[in-house]
């Protein structure tokens, strides 16, 4: 996955700032890894579905994003994909959850609980 060096590389990065800017801090949320990880415990999460948008039509309802009153599906908290781009709600809550209060898998060096208690 070409985003994992970039990423490195940002992690790199933001060390520096932090030990050359003493009075800033600098933390990196690792989105990517997030998605990743809520992918492959899917089901353990409560997602019944991994594959098809909530709210799209086409092939896994993903191929044309979800148009004017068209009807999501009704249980979106089961669903990963809202449409063909777009995270449902239910994992948007799990990524800002993983970012407040996540290990440095997610969050670093420090997660934005940490943060806020400088």
């Amino acid at each position: 996955m070409l985003v994992q060096p970039f990423n490195e590389n940002v992690k790199t990065m933001l060390s520096n700032l932090n030990n050359n800017l003493p009075d800033s801090r600098f933390i990196f949320i690792d989105s990517s890894r997030m998605f990743q990880e809520i992918l492959l415990n899917a089901r353990s999460l409560g997602f019944t579905d991994v594959t098809e948008g909530c709210c799209g039509l086409g092939r896994n309802r993903g191929q044309i994003t979800c148009l004017p009153l068209q009807r999501p599906c009704p249980n979106r908290n089961q669903y990963v994909f809202w449409d063909a781009f777009h995270p449902t709600e239910a994992v948007n809550i799990l990524m800002g959850r993983m970012a407040f209060s996540g290990n440095t898998n997610f969050v670093y060096p420090i997660n934005i609980q940490q943060l806020a208690q400088l």
